[in-house]
């Protein structure tokens, strides 16, 4: 009786030895990474004083400003191929994903003048062009590009993830003299899309 007492713990033990071996790693786990394609920019310079960058800031009627920090400041035009120096504001592209430009520039919220929304300038009216320096793009003036109030035509399409571009604004002031001297502000806006 002993001896089958022993024989049947010793069959149990052997039959629990390979069950228990084969629950030592029941399950694995993996890691998963998941980069979204988010777009995000970040612009460095957010200001520009029309003719403020080496004078005294005040518009004359029928003239052309740029946001040329470059030697002669407002009043220089970039050279046939921009260089960043004659860029003023840099947006580095912080998205995942490659982007598109584009540069919005809407009334001011006070004056008398407003964007004509066309390549030239009015009685009335002021024209906005933007220009960059990033790679094909920088073509002066071939590639500038004009600045409407909405729905502006792409200043760069495509920027890769990690990209700094470097662009700016030429400024054309109306043509007829101001009535008022009232200061004019207005926010420009720079936009990035996904681009192929």
């Amino acid at each position: 009786m002993k001896r089958l007492i022993i024989s049947i713990v010793t069959a149990i033990a052997l039959l629990v030895i390979p069950v228990s071996g084969a629950l030592a790693a029941p399950s694995e786990n993996i890691t998963v990474t998941a980069v979204p394609a988010y777009i995000a920019i970040a612009n460095g310079q957010t200001t520009w004083t029309i003719n403020g960058l080496e004078n005294s800031g005040v518009m004359e009627p029928d003239t052309l400003y740029y946001s040329n920090p470059a030697s002669g400041g407002d009043t220089t035009a970039p050279s046939s191929t921009i260089i960043n120096g004659e860029c003023r504001f840099a947006v580095t592209n912080t998205s995942t994903v490659n982007i598109a430009i584009v540069v919005n520039f809407p009334n001011p919220g006070s004056g008398e003048s407003t964007n004509s929304g066309v390549a030239t300038n009015g009685a009335a009216t002021f024209a906005v062009h933007s220009y960059t320096s990033y790679a094909t793009f920088n073509a002066w003036p071939a590639n500038k590009v004009v600045a409407k109030i909405t729905g502006s035509d792409t200043l760069l399409t495509t920027a890769s993830p990690g990209d700094e571009f470097w662009w700016g604004l030429e400024y054309e002031s109306q043509s007829g003299a101001w009535t008022e001297s009232t200061t004019m502000t207005s926010t420009v806006t720079i936009t990035a899309t996904a681009s192929g």
